[in-house]
């Protein structure tokens, strides 16, 4: 382990820059978005029902410790003050959590400009949208905690598995806060 200067090491602190990610989703063509489809497209015989097939490039950066504590307000605790140890998860809002961890991470450049402006405007796109966004999101940042060796893809199932336990049974491996 290196030991470092905090004065000097600074900027290895922040977040860090952007990377540069290629997103695909697909999206139904409906009377509402068949202009706009049929331009970014370049494809003037869509339809309306088809399903479209779209490719662009987002920006994905490392999620920053503000963007963490809007994601940490998705855990709902049970809070034993006797014994903080034995505090417990008693509800997790999924929604809220991914919506805040893609809120804090996607970006319309390599400058870091946020692509959405709120959880609202996460809620209100497109699933497909959202879990293509998820998906490169989860690539830079590894939300679900999977162990990926250097020279393979594998993952190792067994480090993430309590957290899929039942909330009414949470993990004794569970991060304390």
């Amino acid at each position: 382990m290196a030991k470092v200067d905090f004065k000097k090491a600074k900027n290895i602190t922040k977040a860090g820059a952007p990377v540069e990610r290629d997103v695909k989703w697909t999206v139904e063509v409906t009377q509402e978005n068949i202009e706009q489809l049929k331009a970014v497209s370049d494809n003037p015989k869509i339809e309306i029902g088809e399903q479209l097939e779209l490719e662009g490039q987002v920006f994905v950066r490392r999620m920053s410790f503000k963007a963490s504590r809007e994601a940490s307000k998705a855990f709902e605790w049970d809070f034993d003050v006797q014994d903080i140890e034995k505090s417990k998860v008693k509800s997790v809002d999924s929604d809220h959590l991914q919506a805040s961890q893609i809120l804090g991470t996607i970006c319309e450049d390599s400058k870091g400009t946020p692509f959405f402006s709120s959880i609202q405007d996460v809620y209100d796109s497109d699933p497909s949208f959202i879990n293509a966004l998820y998906k490169v999101a989860d690539e830079v940042n590894n939300f679900m905690g999977k162990l990926v060796t250097k020279n393979s893809k594998e993952t190792n199932s067994s480090v993430n598995s309590s957290s899929t336990e039942s909330v009414e049974a949470p993990s004794k491996k569970q991060n304390k806060k």
